[in-house]
């Protein structure tokens, strides 16, 4: 019984969850004053692998203005956190914005990805006032200013690609300590008290 018991524990025993982690740092001093859009993008691969996207530490000198949202988003960038997840095609936190001169914020992304799949991936954006994006080197043609398949791999970051540079960025990835998991954390404990009344009962008995 004892042994049962220990056993549903470690079933049930907390795991960690730790994403990667990254600094992201975009200078917009060459378009300060003007207006436009930041676009949180997150896409779904085929099938859907659920990842999650979590934007924390959001600072800038811009004036924000009213987000739309579109997909399975929750939060807000300010005072945050922004979590954005994959199990639907497109989910996006569209934030209009009249541009300082930096923006700075925490990425926290999982990595789940089955083999063969296409993975789910993060973009980010900088749209003019029509929300066309400013061109960047991106080979996608998609314009973002970086982007990342959530499958373990390094982030892309790219440059603007008109005359006047427009932006520039660094994505820098830390370590933080992981987070535990308080669900089944709650199922160890159970388990612990009732393998410690087994115990005493045994000892009773004797």
């Amino acid at each position: 019984w004892i042994a049962s018991a220990a056993l549903f524990g470690l079933l049930g025993s907390p795991r960690l969850h730790a994403g990667t982690l990254y600094n992201v740092s975009i200078s917009t001093a060459p378009v300060v004053g003007t207006t436009g859009y930041l676009a949180f993008d997150l896409v779904g691969g085929i099938p859907f692998q659920d990842n999650t996207v979590k934007v924390t530490g959001f600072s800038t000198n811009a004036t924000l203005g009213s987000a739309s949202i579109s997909g399975d988003v929750a939060g807000s960038l300010t005072p945050g956190p922004l979590t954005l997840i994959a199990d639907q095609f497109f989910n996006e936190w569209l934030q209009p914005v009249t541009f300082g001169t930096s923006i700075t914020f925490v990425l926290d992304v999982t990595t789940a990805y089955a083999t063969g799949s296409t993975p789910d991936s993060f973009g980010f954006f900088l749209l003019d006032p029509t929300q066309n994006p400013f061109p960047t080197s991106d080979p996608s043609a998609t314009n973002s200013v970086f982007a990342i398949d959530l499958m373990g791999t390094a982030p892309q970051v790219f440059t603007s690609t008109n005359p006047t540079s427009q932006f520039s960025a660094t994505v820098t990835p830390f370590t933080a300590t992981p987070e535990f998991n308080p669900g089944p954390a709650v199922g160890l404990g159970l388990a612990l008290v009732l393998a410690f009344r087994l115990l005493s009962k045994t000892s009773r008995d004797m």
